[in-house]
């Protein structure tokens, strides 16, 4: 049986970039200006595309915590323009 290195990744892939160790560069919109001509190294993986699994637990839980803050201020924006405010 032909076994690889690979077959043994006791790493998780990188949550922020799903193991593709590049991130979609947004620094100048549609037209980027960082010489990365579209692609950024991921910031999590550092580009190697897996992370350990307590840094994917740390990325895990700091998205959620983004997304509960997000959902409290769309919320509240949207209950405030309801009133008839200015948003």
């Amino acid at each position: 049986m032909d076994v690889d290195f690979y077959d043994y990744e006791e790493d998780a892939p990188c949550p922020r970039c799903m193991g593709d160790g590049t991130i979609i560069c947004h620094c100048g919109g549609d037209l980027c200006v960082c010489a990365n001509y579209g692609d950024a190294p991921c910031p999590v993986c550092h580009g190697e595309g897996s992370v350990s699994e307590e840094r994917e637990a740390a990325f895990l839980k700091a998205e959620a915590e983004a997304a509960k803050w997000s959902q409290k201020f769309w919320a509240s924006l949207s209950k405030h323009t309801q009133k008839g405010g200015d948003a």
